[in-house]
């Protein structure tokens, strides 16, 4: 998005008492920061659009120099300037001769951009006035309903956010950004089946834009369970851990998923899904797979699992895992033997250790605390 004009165009330069002036120079190094990250950090699209403001080329690259030091080690000062106060009360009027009809989108698009400035800066009643203005020249200006509504969210009022998130969505319907924040004003704030319906069409309407949409994948694979609709939450479970096999939550989910199935149909799925995720997640899915058959005390399985895994590639949490099941059958003796080569691969797993619920009974034993010491 390139971002806002309402500097008077001036080929020979901007006056000098102007460009000199604080005021100035905060708003003409806020527009080319704004530039620089939103348009992948080319400082010759920075260059370009403040000679499109009127500087000269002098002073586009004092600006640009300026924009350098920022974007260095000390280049926190201006923020630190802002935030303690010694840079304050910083107000960015809209332009009285800026009228509907009379300017282009960029001019628009530019009222957005410092709105969303002074918003990050907590100038709520600037960017609001900027994003009106955007608003008065355009009122198709999805990106100032957008903002307006996060403002409004980061306010506390919840139902305005909804309002003008739901009014951007009125021009653009099928804006993935601007519906995952709506859907997560909608899940913090839903109190009856009405507000349950409104969400779950929005998780589904960012799914059929975005299939791989993460947020909106563990939100459906939740309510695929509720319902007991237990192919749809498998589908869909498969297709969030193919790309965050990693993550906790995926994890989490796979394993509930699987928990509602026959212990038969769950290592069935498990032996199909293996052959079709990539390489890169088969490890962690039979490292799963482990932690559903030891979740339904099948441990001699579950660790004959984990000691096929380390002849593939040693793992900390495969010791890990077959040390707490060697406790939970009371094998204490090759519990602490698992244990520690769990520790000494990965020292800080002696910290969860000393609170994992399943190793409870050993907190007090001489042997473990030598262990986690």
């Amino acid at each position: 998005m390139k971002l806002f004009n309402f500097f008077n165009k001036k080929p020979k330069g901007i006056e000098d008492s102007k460009f000199n002036s604080q005021q100035y120079q905060i708003e003409i190094l806020a527009l080319a920061r704004t530039v620089y990250f939103s348009e992948k950090q080319n400082y010759d699209v920075v260059k370009s659009e403040l000679l499109k403001e009127g500087l000269n080329n002098k002073q586009s690259d004092l600006v640009i120099e300026n924009l350098k030091r920022l974007n260095t080690a000390t280049a926190d000062k201006f923020d630190q300037d802002l935030a303690s106060g010694k840079i304050k009360d910083i107000k960015i009027k809209p332009n009285s001769e800026h009228i509907k009809g009379e300017v282009d989108a960029d001019t628009v698009d530019k009222y957005i951009g410092f709105g969303a400035w002074q918003m990050d800066r907590g100038d709520f009643d600037n960017a609001l006035e900027l994003f009106d203005k955007a608003i008065a020249l355009n009122e198709r200006a999805t990106l100032a309903y957008a903002n307006k509504g996060s403002l409004f969210l980061q306010k506390g009022d919840s139902d305005k956010a909804l309002h003008f998130y739901n009014k951007a969505l009125e021009i653009e319907p099928d804006s993935v950004e601007i519906l995952e924040n709506k859907m997560e004003v909608l899940f913090d704030t839903m109190k009856n089946d009405s507000d349950e319906e409104e969400f779950i069409r929005t998780v589904k309407t960012i799914l059929s834009n975005d299939a791989e949409n993460p947020n909106a994948l563990v939100y459906i694979i939740q309510f695929h369970l509720k319902e007991n609709d237990l192919e749809k939450a498998l589908k869909s479970v498969k297709k969030l851990f193919s790309i965050h096999h990693r993550k906790t939550v995926a994890i989490q989910l796979l394993l509930a998923v699987f928990n509602r199935f026959p212990y038969e149909k769950a290592v069935a799925e498990f032996s199909s899904f293996n052959k079709e995720i990539e390489p890169a997640g088969q490890y962690q899915l039979e490292y799963c797979k482990g932690l559903y058959i030891k979740g339904i005390n099948r441990y001699d399985e579950a660790i004959a699992l984990y000691k096929n895994l380390n002849k593939i590639q040693e793992f900390s949490w495969n010791y890990y895992q077959i040390g707490i099941m060697k406790n939970l059958q009371s094998k204490t003796d090759e519990a602490f033997k698992y244990l520690k080569l769990a520790f000494d691969m990965e020292p800080e797993l002696k910290e969860d250790a000393k609170v994992f619920p399943e190793l409870e009974n050993l907190w007090d034993n001489p042997e473990f605390i030598k262990l986690i010491s």
